[in-house]
């Protein structure tokens, strides 16, 4: 099992990943995606073949009064525009697997509304940020959850390079950011080094014209100033929670668990019908929930290209059966 360091300060822990595990139902999972992000903080971790180009970011910035939502009609194949929980379709998708919607925040929806409240105040004060600072950030971490943390083109495709996808996402970044995370995405992989959900859900996600996720919720736990990994950078860290849905039959989930590519435990189908006979009932009504957030931190004076980003989640069968996958960073004890 692959193992790595959480740099915070003179602190180092390891991280598990591709936990493979039977487990209570998944309302706690729900429950637990808000927290899970705002103590795992400031996580630098990070496979490789030619990716696809990385997705470029939204150009357009929406002022905080009159958000300009994108056209819900971009996914002219998709038979329906929604809704789609937090998210509104931006461009339509066509791989070799078929043609999906990629979306986007939906600037209007409830999760991207601004709560002054989960800004700690104190802290943007302590290092040189201001709520206008927080507020643009929190619109820009958002936007990059949505469009590529959990919807790139790599999120059902693990036959592609990671190293390469990272190389053409750099307009998501400062030059900073990125030279610090490249190597990290070159040892680890993006899943883990925590820049994009990748290399877990089953390959590939439905493809019908329509969103590869059938319902994707965001909000923001808290807002914060504090020290990036080398204890002298000011970071703004937006803390995000997000919980998203994906259909998926059985055979396909059962095959995404059997599956040893992220060093999870090998289970056989004999072993899951035993453990989680849901999976073979013919019902394919389980589908699949990830639940946890990602951590996007920005430097002073620019809150629109990303400095840091760290994620925690899991990935386990909608009826809390059987957890598939899970990124789970250690907590920074400063953050608990």
């Amino acid at each position: 099992m692959k193992t790595f360091r959480h740099l915070t300060g003179d602190n180092a822990y390891q991280q598990k990943s591709g936990v493979l595990r039977v487990g209570p139902p998944l309302a706690q999972y729900r429950a637990a995606a808000g927290a899970l992000l705002v103590s795992a903080v400031l996580v630098l971790t990070g496979c490789a073949g030619a990716a696809p180009a990385a997705e470029a970011p939204s150009t357009t910035t929406p002022s905080p009064a009159t958000p300009v939502p994108t056209a819900v009609g971009a996914c002219p194949e998709s038979d329906g525009q929604g809704p789609w929980g937090d998210v509104i379709a931006k461009e339509q998708v066509t791989d070799a697997a078929g043609s999906y919607c990629h979306t986007t925040l939906d600037p209007a929806s409830v999760g991207a509304q601004f709560d002054p409240a989960v800004v700690d105040l104190d802290s943007l004060a302590t290092y040189g940020f201001t709520i206008e600072d927080a507020e643009a950030a929190q619109r820009a971490a958002l936007i990059y959850v949505t469009e590529a943390g959990l919807d790139s083109a790599l999120l059902d495709d693990s036959a592609t390079a990671d190293a390469a996808w990272f190389e053409s996402a750099s307009p998501w970044f400062t030059p900073a950011g990125h030279t610090a995370l490249t190597p990290q995405v070159a040892s680890f992989g993006l899943s883990e080094a925590g820049v994009i959900v990748s290399q877990s859900l089953p390959s590939p996600l439905t493809r019908d014209g329509g969103p590869r996720a059938t319902n994707t919720a965001v909000g923001v736990d808290k807002i914060f100033g504090t020290l990036s990994v080398d204890q002298q950078t000011p970071l703004l860290v937006v803390s995000t929670n997000v919980t998203v849905d994906y259909a998926a039959t059985d055979a396909a989930i059962v095959e995404a668990a059997i599956r040893d590519e992220r060093g999870t435990t090998s289970l056989s189908e004999d072993s899951l019908r035993a453990s989680t006979p849901t999976l073979f009932d013919g019902s394919d009504d389980e589908g699949l929930v990830l639940a946890g957030g990602f951590n996007v931190g920005f430097t002073s004076g620019d809150q629109t290209a990303i400095e840091h980003i760290s994620a925690a989640w899991t990935l386990s069968t909608g009826d809390g059966a059987l957890q598939i996958d899970a990124i789970e960073p250690e907590l920074d004890p400063s953050l608990r």
